[in-house]
């Protein structure tokens, strides 16, 4: 139950400078630019009087004004346009005045980097294509001008205005009707907020001009860094890339609500919620205002609390509300787990009873905590949910190239991280999403944010004393950001390394000030740090399934580890819309322009190319190089997280795999592409992850079933059976009766030598539950010649003594006797198709069959798009049902059809009524 709590109680906690306010009216500095860390100033004794309070808030003493303060917040997106400062005379003074002329400047949108707007405006066209990103010159040396207009709200007694910044790369001027609000606005990932109510036009047009000065390329400055992912920006994501916001609100203002939740672990029948809020004056005399709020779900009964406050002329001050006890409350769990519910919060600050400002968000009632444990001789960090061990299981996440993203992008990524089984997306400097924030809550995915590797966030000991601001208001600013929401589960202060002692400390300490109420590690590689909890030991070229196996690697499936993985060339439908097709076969160049960045080890994909030419057999073509490419990628990534999730809370506590994504198209590090096109990778994890799952231990000949959800299954049976290729001769079967506990790991059989076997063979391992129906079904293809490692290894790679022998493949029957058909149903926008798959053929397996939709006969697979299944084997006589969920706005107008192709299954494309 939620009880009612009334709080006549002043917080006379001191200000908060980790992150005011910096305003026109009040804040008087000689080095505006570093208002960053700015305090306000007061000038003058102020008369504290009733009546001048009344007259601050808008009660004139005539009584004649019933006007009330506007309260709202509005993003700047639209009336914006772009130009190089290069050979541009005027000032900042002359072009943020309203009718300042923009003639020959580029119309965009904000947000917007550099590039962005000069790529929209076809200044520089197609770069995502081929090597075309080399025609873009460096723009970082020089300084860009965004101007824009937009109409303020009238005034009123009282009335407040705000401009908000929530994105600046990575230095600006600010100006505001002619007026320089900053000059040196510094800090990619830092907050900026200033009071404009002086400069203000209300009610008529203001305009607005921020000159931005890039970040420094090689990752010099405290911005966006993609390392050794891809090529640098040529801009250097230079811009105005996070929201701009005009707020208005009466006198008293709120900022960064938060509500913190505890509880009685082990016991979760109730919990203690914190609400938290900043409230700033925004005037020159003391205040007093009512702030309290409600705290709401569907189905459960209402908080309410308040307390009256009063803030001197101009003050920030943290507003802490004495906890609230609910009991029963419905829990945020992370997908697979339960449901992510949410509960909303409504806080408001109220002057003589009218409203000054308003804030909602949402929050889940969840904790978090952390734990060790020894594994191989170090420390690894684990981590519980409301009192559940549970294993992250994600992939390392990053925006688009040119920052570019919009709410079916975010969605697309979250929809996708929670098909594949996942519960986790790793942030390594790439904060700022706040609508992927969102999302993740409401999809119960897990968020592990923190800073970038390998740069001047890395490199603290060469810190200037304005980089040691940037630093700590960026942490303050994202933090902040980030503190109300679900999804967080830690926080990492460094990446590779962790930060200098004093520049830790004063990060924990902003954390503590923050109420930051997740666990946090100080970096996530004991290579630098022997305490991290974490390692990053690699991979991060192509390596066999048998690595992640043998727990005897560096690189294997033990401990935790902040990032590892392999290379993942994408579905050759994707390639040819990058590509030239001189470009696509023999690999050269071009596509080496698309791997990682030059002059790293990483800017070939020499070492995925070796795997299949002597595991699969020399590829003669870009098409005969995808479809061995999707064999590989499966077989890997189903390995990858069959290893973590079988050892999970004996010898592994949770990975993640490098990379998620691509910034743009890439042949390098995903689960699936920059398209949105699944492939080997995708459908690999989603067959690992499945919530109960059967896994075969390449190392070990071990079999384990895996029980990813919190409930337990008993009645199960298990199969292993061994067929030769191409005959699907069975050698051998065995079946054992099966309980999974659950969250657990259970190893229920270790597979025989057997004998007889063709040089290439196939496992399956069959789990059903009692009625018969299939839980689980997993087909592996092996060889008499496994994979063999060398004993040399680096951060990087571990050397392959010995391939295996997948070319039995090649020799399996053409199989054109399997039987297609699909329905669909429509809703709400959305289509359902509903695919069923018969191998019809008497003796022969269809193997690894791909059903697609597509937007006509010919097109190509409509994206983004879901199967329940897929890259699936067929038995002679075998039958599955699939589903695929898709957007009919997808189509793009064309009618769907149903592709189907395989291994040893010929194309073939049927319409769907």
């Amino acid at each position: 139950m939620l009880a009612t709590n009334k709080q006549p109680v002043t917080n006379t906690q001191p200000v908060r400078s980790a992150r005011p306010v910096r305003s026109a009216l009040l804040v008087r500095s000689a080095r505006p630019g570093r208002g960053a860390r700015a305090t306000f100033h007061q000038y003058g004794s102020i008369l504290v009087t009733t009546l001048a309070l009344l007259l601050m808030v808008g009660a004139c003493a005539t009584g004649d004004d019933t006007r009330t303060a506007t309260v709202g917040s509005t993003k700047l997106t639209s009336g914006w346009a772009l130009r190089s400062a290069t050979g541009l005379a005027d000032t900042g003074g002359a072009i943020s005045r309203v009718g300042y002329g923009t003639v020959g400047w580029h119309p965009v949108t904000l947000p917007s980097t550099v590039l962005a707007g000069l790529v929209d405006n076809r200044v520089y066209q197609n770069v995502y294509f081929g090597q075309n990103l080399k025609k873009v010159p460096d723009l970082t040396t020089q300084k860009w001008w965004f101007r824009g207009e937009f109409k303020a709200a009238a005034s009123a007694p009282g009335q407040a205005y705000w401009l908000r910044f929530k994105g600046i790369s990575y230095r600006a001027e600010i100006w505001l009707n002619g007026t320089r609000l900053d000059a040196n606005a510094v800090g990619t990932l830092t907050h900026h907020e200033y009071d404009v109510g002086k400069l203000i036009r209300p009610g008529e047009a203001n305009a607005l001009a921020i000159l931005v000065t890039p970040p420094a390329h090689a990752c010099k400055d405290l911005s966006i860094c993609t390392v050794d992912w891809n090529h640098e920006a040529p801009d250097m994501n230079a811009g105005v890339w996070g929201d701009t916001i005009l707020e208005t609100t009466g006198p008293v203002a709120l900022r960064d609500p938060y509500v913190r939740t505890v509880l009685p672990l082990p016991a979760t029948d109730s919990a203690d919620l914190t609400v938290y809020a900043d409230a700033v004056n925004a005037t020159r005399a003391p205040v007093t205002a009512k702030v309290g709020g409600t705290i709401s779900k569907a189905g459960h009964p209402s908080i309410t609390f308040d307390q009256t406050v009063t803030l001197a002329a101009g003050e920030r001050r943290e507003i802490a509300f004495k906890p609230l006890r609910v009991t029963k409350p419905a829990l945020w769990w992370p997908h697979q787990y339960g449901k992510p519910d949410l509960y909303h919060l409504k806080l408001r600050a109220d002057i003589d009873k009218v409203t000054s400002d308003v804030k909602e968000i949402d929050f889940g009632i969840r904790q978090f905590t952390d734990y060790r444990k020894s594994v191989n001789g170090t420390s690894w960090a684990a981590y519980k949910v409301n009192g559940k061990n549970v294993l992250f299981r994600g992939g390392g996440y990053v925006w688009d190239l040119l920052q570019r993203w919009d709410t079916k992008t975010n969605a697309t990524h979250v929809q996708y991280v929670k098909d594949m089984g996942l519960n986790t997306i790793r942030l390594e400097g790439t904060l700022g999403n706040e609508e992927l924030y969102d999302l993740a809550d409401r999809n119960g995915i897990m968020l592990m944010p923190g800073f970038v590797c390998c740069s001047a966030w890395q490199k603290d000991d060469k810190w200037t004393a304005e980089q040691t601001e940037v630093a700590m208001a960026s942490l303050d600013s994202q933090m902040r950001a980030l503190r109300h929401h679900a999804s967080p589960f830690m926080w990492n202060y460094g990446s590779d390394e962790p930060p200098k002692p004093a520049h830790l400390a004063a990060y924990k300490n902003i954390a503590a000030k923050l109420h930051w109420q997740n666990p946090t590690v100080d970096n996530v590689a004991t290579w630098s740090n022997p305490d991290a909890g974490m390692k990053m030991d690699g991979p991060y070229v192509w390596e066999p399934p048998v690595l992640w196996w043998d727990t005897t690697r560096v690189g294997s499936a033990f401990g935790t580890t902040g990032e590892e993985g392999t290379q993942a060339p994408p579905p050759l439908e994707s390639v040819q819309k990058f590509l030239a097709p001189s470009d696509q076969w023999p690999l050269a160049d071009a596509w080496n322009f698309h791997a990682g960045r030059p002059s790293t080890p990483f800017d070939t994909t020499t070492h995925y190319d070796k795997a299949i030419d002597n595991r699969y057999g020399k590829a003669t073509s870009a098409a005969d190089y995808a479809r061995k490419a999707e064999l590989q990628n499966y077989e890997n990534t189903r390995a990858f997280f069959e290893a973590w999730s079988a050892h999970k809370y004996a010898k592994s506590f949770g990975t993640i795999f490098w990379m998620l994504n691509n910034s743009w198209p890439s042949v390098q590090w995903n689960l699936y592409d920059y398209f949105f096109k699944p492939g080997g990778g995708y459908f690999g994890t989603k067959k690992a992850t499945e919530p109960v799952h059967i896994a075969y231990d390449y190392n070990t000949g071990k079999v384990y079933v895996v029980n990813s959800t919190l409930a337990s299954r008993a009645g199960l049976n298990a199969t292993a059976t061994f067929y030769t290729i191409p005959d699907l001769t069975q050698k051998h079967s065995t079946t054992k009766s099966v309980t999974a506990p659950a969250n657990a790991s259970s190893e229920i059989m270790k597979l025989p030598a057997v004998g007889g076997l063709s040089s290439t063979y196939f496992i399956r391992l069959q789990l059903k539950d009692s009625s018969g129906a299939s839980v689980s079904d997993n087909l592996y293809w092996n060889s008499t010649r496994p994979d063999e490692l060398g004993p040399k290894s680096d951060w990087h790679h571990t050397e392959v003594k010995t391939y295996a022998d997948f070319s039995g493949l090649n020799s399996l029957p053409a199989n054109s006797g399997v039987a297609a058909s699909a329905t669909r149903t429509t809703a709400n926008g959305q289509e359902t198709a509903t695919i069923k798959l018969t191998n019809t053929n008497p003796k022969n397996l269809a193997f690894f069959v791909r059903p697609e939709i597509t937007a006509g006969a010919d097109g190509n697979e409509v994206l983004p798009i879901t199967y329940s299944d897929n890259y699936v084997s067929l038995w002679p006589g075998e039958s599955t049902t699939i589903t695929a969920t898709y957007a009919t706005r997808d189509l793009g107008g064309k009618p769907p059809h149903l592709r189907i192709r395989g291994y040893n299954v010929p194309t073939k494309s049927t319409p769907i009524p």
